[in-house]
């Protein structure tokens, strides 16, 4: 595809710069500071940090104030901060199972280990707008009643384990690899080891994951599974102690945990339940439901639906891919169109069409600013 700069454009490209950042700014409120953005609108910081894949909620909270709350844009910064990053160390193999939640709830089961934890969320409520956050007074909606004195959330048995007791979860197949693979260092190859999808799923645009995995339960697809459980809360971060070889904790993320199972009654001499995982970073629900579902779709290998087809997945749900070339669509392409026009008229006139016809489409090109081919 052939692109072309515009003569003198450099002037004219910091100018709109300037001016996209004193959109930013302008108007009689207060500049948006990142405390308010990382505290208020953790949710959205949280996406940013699940596409990029670097948890660093303040760096992120940056990245959403920068964008003026474009998520893609926002990720896309953080993405490129992250290649800048020296790495000095690989972590421990986190295990879910040590997951701090705060919220469980798990639509499989009604009477589970350590009860449903509902947590913090608005599932059961009505979606009405509350013109009472138009205030700028601030309340507590909580009353007199404090979070902290529930105390610290328990450590929770994995539900999926019920199953695995009775040996009615089929596990995926484990990849024949001594090291994990690295998509961000590696370059996706067809077809994917399991810990790719995974890895490739977990980074993925929230909106297409969302979307391709509706896909699914809407008929283009075989898999519609039942949540064994949706978790979110705090995971310790380890690495060996580089003088003891001891773990040691490091720091804790916030994630969010989805598994689902799917019923398999034919394929098999004994019927059991296939599996499909997400996790994601910060709390985004949606997000990792979402990755459960493409998961088990993935898992049958088919190219019959979208969802099932893991080249077509994968290559769609990376916002940064989806982000470049719907974006580039806005920058010069004067010669490709110039080109694509001179053929269809020639292809006109071949063809013979009448004087009329011709009047109607031979006009002149309008007028553009002054190029220089740089092909």
């Amino acid at each position: 595809m052939g692109y072309v700069a515009v003569t003198a454009g450099e002037e004219v490209i910091k100018r709109a710069e300037q001016l996209f950042e004193k959109q930013r700014t302008e108007g009689s409120s207060d500049d948006l500071g990142i405390d308010q953005l990382d505290e208020q609108l953790s949710r959205l910081t949280a996406q940013v940090m699940s596409e990029s894949g670097l948890y660093a909620p303040r760096l992120a909270a940056l990245a959403v104030k920068q964008a003026q709350g474009d998520t893609i844009e926002a990720a896309f910064l953080l993405r490129a901060y992250r290649s800048t990053l020296e790495r000095y160390d690989e972590t421990i193999t986190a295990d879910p199972r040590e997951m701090i939640a705060s919220r469980r709830v798990s639509p499989a089961f009604k009477d589970v280990p350590g009860g449903q934890i509902l947590g913090a969320t608005k599932d059961y409520t009505q979606r009405l707008l509350d013109f009472a956050l138009a205030e700028t007074e601030r309340t507590d909606p909580t009353g007199d009643w404090d979070v902290a004195d529930a105390g610290a959330p328990d450590r929770l048995t994995n539900v999926t384990e019920l199953l695995r007791e009775e040996d009615l979860l089929h596990e995926p197949d484990e990849p024949d690899i001594e090291e994990p693979t690295d998509t961000t260092r590696e370059s996706v190859t067809h077809p994917p080891a399991r810990d790719a999808v995974l890895q490739e799923l977990a980074r993925g645009e929230t909106g297409a994951i969302t979307a391709l995995g509706y896909s699914a339960l809407r008929g283009y697809g075989q898999v519609h599974p039942t949540l064994a459980e949706v978790r979110v809360g705090r995971l310790p971060v380890r690495i060996e102690h580089p003088y003891t070889d001891e773990p040691v904790t490091v720091t804790h993320t916030d994630v969010t945990e989805s598994e689902a199972v799917v019923p398999v009654y034919e394929k098999r001499e004994d019927p059991q339940f296939a599996f499909g995982y997400g996790l994601t970073f910060g709390r985004n629900e949606r997000k990792a439901i979402g990755m459960t579902v493409l998961d088990a779709s993935l898992q049958l290998d088919s190219e019959a639906e979208p969802a099932e087809n893991a080249e077509f997945v994968l290559d769609t749900i990376d916002g940064m891919d989806s982000f470049g070339f719907i974006e580039h669509l806005k920058l010069p392409h004067y010669v490709t169109f110039q080109s694509i026009l001179d053929r269809i008229r020639s292809i006109r006139e071949r063809q013979g069409m009448s004087e009329k016809d011709s009047a109607d489409t031979d006009h002149e090109t309008p007028p553009v600013a002054e190029v220089s081919n740089d092909d």
